[in-house]
């Protein structure tokens, strides 16, 4: 071996030893699983990071199981050890979707209230069948009380209700939630189902924008004013909304033939229909949740069971684990930034190789500082 080829060999053989000798928390690690869960579809932490929920939805073979969800509360320490205080802390929900916390006062609800969103045409009775008399099934908003699991107030926005939330068209099928920093309410609609409620209504995926100002009356029961919709061509899965940039991401699946993923963003300030969003990434595999890492790159979680951050307009980056690690279906996943500067992600599983549902957890991922 010549002297050139010794001493390539001799720089190999230090980077690996100097990579072999790197502590743990360099990389992203699996530090707990938390089990007992029953389909977790979402995680999300409270705005203080003293706790996480979440969302368990119930499903049997024809559809939601009827008053059979459940939102469950756990507590996080400073360090972001993650332990359960109460696994059924809202019971007997029927079609439980997303939640988030408002960021304001709205009349007599207190900032940091829940605003849960509820509801699907394909709920399953008690005998396993699907419901055909939809008029037991409220579709729209409850709020919650996030100390007590008290139900403050609940706001029915389905075909079934007397509100329209513009013109005559009511929420069919919701898929996600978010609040901006002024107090916006933005709601994820699949469109789905609307041909099977008594007042037949023809459904338009897209994502519902409430201004703030308008939630007092949507909470006093009055049709808000304000209240407009972009059309979206694949049904929104996920959003989340970054204060730093006023805007909101989100998600889109487009769902006949393969289905493929794409993420968008739009400013809070000009909600001005399709031609006002921004493309970040698409033609991708399905998607199921979005978070924002504090320095601003996108991070998503796939079908695959990926987490992975956009690489040009049509390629993703996998979160690398050592060893190779996938996730069982993962939900909508949830991200904080601790005082240390590490990252915590809390990522639901919603199936597992298990049988009866046992295995169905929550994973909790940290990161080191970006």
């Amino acid at each position: 071996m010549n002297l050139t080829r010794r001493f390539f060999a001799t720089l190999g053989f230090l980077s690996l030893a100097i990579a072999s000798t790197l502590p743990a928390q360099d990389r992203p690690v699996i530090s707990q699983q938390l089990d007992g869960f029953l389909t977790p579809t979402a995680a999300v932490f409270s705005p203080d990071g003293r706790y996480l929920f979440v969302v368990n939805h119930a499903q049997g073979e024809a559809g939601t199981l009827r008053s059979q969800s459940f939102i469950s509360k756990l507590a996080v320490d400073a360090d972001g050890k993650v332990s359960v205080n109460n696994m059924r802390f809202i019971r007997n929900l029927t079609a439980p979707i997303d939640l988030d916390f408002s960021p304001i006062r709205f009349g007599s609800i207190p900032k940091g209230a829940i605003f849960l969103a509820v509801g699907t045409p394909l709920v399953q009775d008690e005998a396993g069948r699907p419901m055909r008399d939809l008029a037991r099934v409220m579709v729209g908003l409850i709020v919650l009380d996030p100390n007590t699991g008290r139900e403050i107030k609940s706001i029915d926005l389905g075909p079934n209700s007397r509100i329209r939330l513009k013109d005559e068209l009511s929420l069919l099928s919701p898929s996600s939630i978010c609040f901006d920093d002024e107090g916006n309410l933005y709601i994820g609609e699949s469109g789905v189902g609307g041909h099977m409620f008594e007042r037949k209504q023809i459904g338009r995926p897209g994502i519902w924008r409430i201004e703030a100002a308008e939630l007092e009356n949507l909470l006093s029961e009055r049709a808000p004013k304000k209240a407009e919709l972009i059309r979206t061509t694949s049904l929104p899965t996920d959003m989340t909304f970054r204060a730093k940039e006023d805007m909101l991401y989100f998600v889109t699946n487009h769902t006949q033939g393969r289905p493929s993923g794409s993420v968008f963003r739009i400013s809070s300030g000009q909600y001005q229909g399709i031609s006002s969003m921004q493309t970040i990434v698409r033609d991708l595999s399905a998607l199921t949740g979005i978070q924002i890492m504090p320095k601003g790159r996108v991070l998503l979680a796939g079908n695959s069971g990926e987490l992975m951050f956009p690489k040009g307009k049509r390629d993703t980056r996998p979160l690398r684990f050592r060893p190779r690690h996938e996730f069982s279906s993962p939900g909508k996943i949830a991200l904080m930034e601790l005082k240390s500067g590490n990252i915590v992600i809390a990522v639901p599983e919603q199936s597992s190789e298990e049988s009866g549902g046992r295995g169905q957890r929550i994973s909790i991922v940290t990161l080191p500082s970006e």
